[in-house]
């Protein structure tokens, strides 16, 4: 089981630039190494790309595929209400080091960002989550940077379907939309993960599962992570 956290996995500075952009109910991904030629990428958890869009309030979370064009960008149709979004392209390109950045796309006029109050959102956040008749619960832990956390999720006895080649995904985003992990369980039979959450602060998770009668779900949790010192 590839349970690898996807965050700066390579070594020095990122050989891959990557541009999002949205018009017209789709997006467009370009994918170009520093020649500006087009880059292979070989395929992680069933997928060549996971494209993670997360709305400037960190409410609308969306995980897609898109799909190669003739012209070797990627393509994916997604509806985009207007706001200001954070796109993720988690890829594994073929012999070059890369690092995930956040990108920006605009929809509409939208130029604001929203303000969020963490402490409130911490305080007011439930550990169970009820959606579609689904109930996950989160298992909070302490959370402390540079140190290895468990991440472990009841299913109210449920046993999610394998999706994209694990029992679960769990995508996480710092405060200020740049850190960003992707994180796969530990086990093939337990919706357990492992995450390293770099620095101290404010986090947003979602954690998908895919169930047989709603097919694939995300529940959201928000959680603080304390200084080590």
């Amino acid at each position: 089981m590839n349970h690898h956290q996807h965050h700066e996995e390579n070594s020095g500075a990122s050989e891959v630039q990557v541009n999002t952009t949205y018009n017209s109910g789709r997006v467009t991904i370009t994918i170009r190494d520093l020649h500006n030629q087009p880059v292979d990428l070989t395929e992680t958890h069933e997928k060549k790309i996971h494209l993670i869009i997360v709305s400037s309030d960190f409410e609308n979370f969306i995980h897609v595929h898109p799909i190669e064009n003739e012209s070797g960008d990627y393509e994916v149709d997604v509806n985009l209400p207007e706001d200001r979004y954070l796109t993720f392209v988690d890829i594994n390109p073929v012999g070059l080091n890369y690092t995930i950045e956040p990108n920006t796309i605009t929809v509409g006029e939208s130029s604001h960002t929203a303000e969020i109050n963490w402490e409130t959102l911490i305080e007011s956040d439930r550990s169970t989550k009820e959606f579609e008749g689904k109930k996950v619960t989160f298992q909070r832990p302490q959370l402390i940077a540079g140190k290895s956390a468990t991440l472990s999720f009841d299913l109210n006895n449920e046993t999610p379907l394998p999706y994209l080649g694990a029992l679960g995904h769990v995508v996480v985003l710092d405060e200020n939309g740049k850190q960003f992990l992707h994180v796969h369980p530990t086990s093939n039979d337990q919706t357990v993960f492992e995450a390293n959450f770099p620095s101290a602060g404010f986090y947003k998770l979602w954690a998908e599962f895919n169930f047989s009668d709603t097919g694939v779900m995300h529940f959201p949790f928000a959680v603080k992570v304390f200084s080590n010192e």
